[in-house]
């Protein structure tokens, strides 16, 4: 069976104006607030974020699907802007409410961008999978570096399942929706970052023959592997190997 477009572009389409609305009670948008979206898609949240808030910035890569929502939109709110682009290769603006129902296979891209970001919350529909790996603990199997960076910057909340039937077209897997709030600790770096990845590629690795290698200097024995490190342990070390 030949698949479409959309499917093989991992674009899933939320049509289930329930979850919509779910989704806009979650994210409390006020009408003083700048909404960043990433993925207009067919424009049906959109169109929702536009009522309710100052602002709003919608990112598009898809030209088709940017043309088709610029039609449809642009002329009946004064509150929005739409970019056809990757919102991830922008510089960064100001914003106060981050919300996405992005292709899946951007979710990694998207908590690492909001890592570095200033902003109050935001609200995803991710893969289900993708979401019990954010809230995994050290030494689980799916414990990952994008693990540590999510629980150091955001306390994550899980909202509510979201069935396949709620995209079309339809997905191979379980999502649900999800609610980061920044939490008040030092900032990271893009360097930060790219070393966590690093040291998650040692993942099975004893913490101490890694380092060794990178010249860090570690204030306990060392004898774990670096996937039974805590968040801050690991956060520390990716901080030191920058300096």
């Amino acid at each position: 069976m030949k698949l479409s477009k959309r499917r093989l572009l991992g674009q899933h389409m939320l049509k289930d104006v329930r979850i919509v609305e779910k989704l806009i009670e979650a994210a409390e948008i006020t009408e003083n607030e700048i909404v960043y979206e990433a993925g207009t898609g067919e424009g049906t949240l959109t169109n929702e974020l536009c009522k309710r808030a100052k602002s709003v910035v919608s990112f598009e890569i898809d030209r088709g699907l940017f043309e088709k929502s610029y039609s449809e939109l642009m002329s009946s709110f004064l509150n929005l802007e739409l970019i056809n682009g990757d919102l991830f290769e922008f510089p960064c603006f100001v914003f106060d409410v981050f919300i996405s129902n992005l292709p899946y296979s951007r979710s990694r891209d998207a908590l690492q961008w909001l890592a570095l970001q200033k902003f109050n919350r935001a609200v995803l529909t991710v893969q289900k999978e993708f979401g019990d790996k954010l809230q995994a603990r050290p030494g689980d199997k799916n414990y990952r570096s994008i693990t540590v960076i999510s629980q150091h910057c955001f306390t994550i909340k899980e909202l509510f399942h979201v069935s396949k039937g709620s995209f079309d077209p339809e997905p191979d897997v379980e999502s649900t929706a999800i609610k980061l709030i920044p939490r008040k600790v030092f900032p990271i770096t893009r360097a930060t970052i790219k070393n966590l990845n690093l040291l998650f590629s040692y993942r099975k690795r004893k913490t101490l023959s890694v380092l060794k290698k990178y010249n860090c200097k570690i204030d306990f024995e060392g004898k774990e592997r670096i996937d039974e490190l805590q968040p801050v342990q690991l956060m520390n070390l990716a901080q030191s190997m920058c300096n």
